[in-house]
């Protein structure tokens, strides 16, 4: 009768732990500022710099929302249920760049719904206006990487 007991509360303490184990995707948030690269990194980035900030003329009110395009194959995304971005795998392309979304400062939290039903919010931070984001479908884990200067993906 003691081990039946024993046994049936062992039962309840591994089932009573499941409550605990979080189902939630993963996030991986990282941060970087020009004035704190690596020189070699400094040099990179002065290669596409003055071009970037041209070529994406980011306004003082808005955050660059960068998406890695292989990151969101064959997904739609909403954000904060103003914009809507269609991430189509295409044949013969190999590499596909980024995708640039012009977000209001004013909006707050950038409230991204991927078409398969997954939801992160993203807390603008002070200094940042550059966000890059990326989904990792095995991982079931998104990355966010904030800069204060525009960060290309550079392909060879």
């Amino acid at each position: 009768m003691q081990a039946t007991l024993i046994i049936r509360i062992n039962l309840f303490l591994f089932l009573f732990s499941f409550l605990f184990v979080s189902c939630q995707t993963k996030i991986t948030t990282n941060f970087d500022k020009y004035e704190n690269l690596a020189l070699v990194d400094k040099k990179e980035v002065n290669q596409y710099l003055e071009e970037a900030k041209e070529s994406i003329s980011k306004k003082e009110n808005e955050i660059i929302l960068m998406f890695q395009y292989n990151c969101f194959f064959d997904k739609t995304l909403e954000i904060n249920s103003k914009f809507i971005e269609s991430f189509p795998k295409k044949e013969n392309i190999v590499h596909y760049g980024q995708k640039f979304i012009h977000f209001p400062k004013n909006l707050g939290n950038i409230v991204i719904t991927q078409s398969d039903g997954k939801k992160i919010v993203i807390p603008p931070k002070d200094g940042y206006d550059y966000i890059a984001i990326c989904y990792y479908n095995k991982e079931d884990k998104f990355f966010i990487h904030y800069y204060d200067f525009p960060k290309l993906l550079v392909v060879e």
